[in-house]
C-alpha cells in the first residue's frame, strides 16, 4: 500500500510517498533526491526495496509538489527538513540513501540527528570544505537561470533529453519518471519544469556555503559513499579524503558512470546498497 500525502515539517509542506506504511518491524528506507529533480527519480529503488522495507520518497522543499518558498535556499535547511520529516512518521535508525545535495542532507542529519539514521548511502554526494568567502560566480547557478523551463508536451521534452547529456546515459524508466512527475501542465497545454530556475540557481549558490564536508568526521553510524569513476563532483582525491574523515565508512568507485549513478545505473546501484545493508545487518 501507498499513500501521499503533504506534511508539515520544518515549517513547509512537503509531498511525501510512504511505500508501505500499514507495514510494522520492517525497516524504513528514506530516499532524497538530487537538486532539480523530484522524489519519483527514485521508482527502481523503490520498486527493488518496498518488499521488505517501507520506503519513504519525497520531495525536497522547491522541487516537485512540495513549498517554494522565496530564496535564498540554505543546505542546512534541507537537513533540518530531513530531520523533521524522520520525526514526524517517528521514525528511527532509518536506512537513508541520498544523492548529490541529498547525499549532503543525509550526511547532515547523520551527524548532527543522532538515532534518525541507523546506515547512510551516499551517492555521489556534494561535499564542499569550509570557505571563507563563496565564489563570486556559480556556474551552476547562472546555467540553471539559463535552462529551459517549458515544452509543448512531455513527449517533445522526452524526445529533446534523449539527445543531449547527461540524460543520455540515464536509465529509461528514470528518465521517463522525471519527465513525467518533474512538470505540469500550463493551460495552454504545454509542460513546465516544477523546479523553478531561481529555485535551482539559489540551491547551487547555497552549496559554496554549505560546509557539508564537515558533517563527515560526526557520522558514527555504517556509511556507503558511492562515486562514479567518470564524475567531477567527487573526483578520486577528494572521495578518498572523505572516506578517511568517516568512522565507519566504505568507499566504491562504479566505473563508466559520471555524477548521476543512480539514475544512470540504478540495478548496479541497487546491489550495492544491498550488499551494504547485508554486510551491516547485525550493527
Amino acid at each position: 500500500m501507498s499513500t501521499t500525502a503533504r506534511l508539515q515539517v520544518n515549517g513547509v509542506s512537503l509531498a511525501v510517498t510512504d511505500h508501505g506504511p500499514g507495514a510494522h518491524g520492517i525497516p524504513a528506507l528514506v530516499l532524497a533526491h538530487a537538486t532539480g529533480f523530484c522524489g519519483a527519480v527514485w521508482e527502481p529503488f523503490v520498486a527493488a526495496f518496498r518488499a521488505d522495507h517501507r520506503v519513504i520518497v519525497f520531495d525536497q522543499r522547491g522541487h516537485g509538489d512540495s513549498d517554494k518558498p522565496a530564496a535564498p535556499y540554505e543546505w542546512r535547511d534541507f537537513v533540518l527538513d530531513l530531520a523533521a520529516l524522520i520525526d514526524r512518521l517517528e521514525l528511527r535508525d532509518v536506512v537513508a540513501i541520498g544523492h548529490s545535495k541529498g547525499g549532503a542532507a543525509v550526511a547532515g542529519v547523520a551527524a548532527d540527528f543522532p538515532g534518525r539514521i541507523g546506515r547512510a548511502v551516499l551517492l555521489d554526494p556534494v561535499l564542499v570544505p569550509r570557505l571563507e568567502d563563496a565564489p563570486a560566480s556559480n556556474r551552476l547557478a547562472e546555467g540553471a537561470r539559463r535552462r529551459r523551463m517549458v515544452w509543448e508536451s512531455r513527449a517533445e521534452m522526452l524526445e529533446s533529453f534523449l539527445g543531449r547529456a547527461p540524460f543520455t546515459n540515464w536509465d529509461p524508466q528514470v528518465l521517463r519518471a522525471y519527465v513525467q512527475h518533474g512538470t505540469f501542465d500550463l493551460p495552454d497545454g504545454q509542460v513546465q519544469l516544477k523546479c523553478p530556475a531561481e529555485v535551482e540557481a539559489s540551491i547551487y549558490e547555497g552549496g559554496a556555503r554549505s560546509a557539508s564536508l564537515d558533517y563527515l568526521p560526526r557520522i558514527a553510524v555504517p556509511t556507503l559513499l558511492v562515486r562514479g569513476e567518470e564524475s567531477s563532483t567527487l573526483p578520486p582525491e577528494l572521495a578518498r579524503h572523505a572516506a578517511g574523515l568517516l568512522r565507519d565508512g566504505r568507499l566504491h568507485s562504479v566505473p563508466g558512470l559520471g555524477h548521476f549513478v543512480p539514475m544512470e545505473a540504478p540495478a548496479a546501484i541497487i546491489d550495492l546498497v544491498r550488499a551494504f545493508l547485508r554486510d551491516t545487518a547485525d550493527r
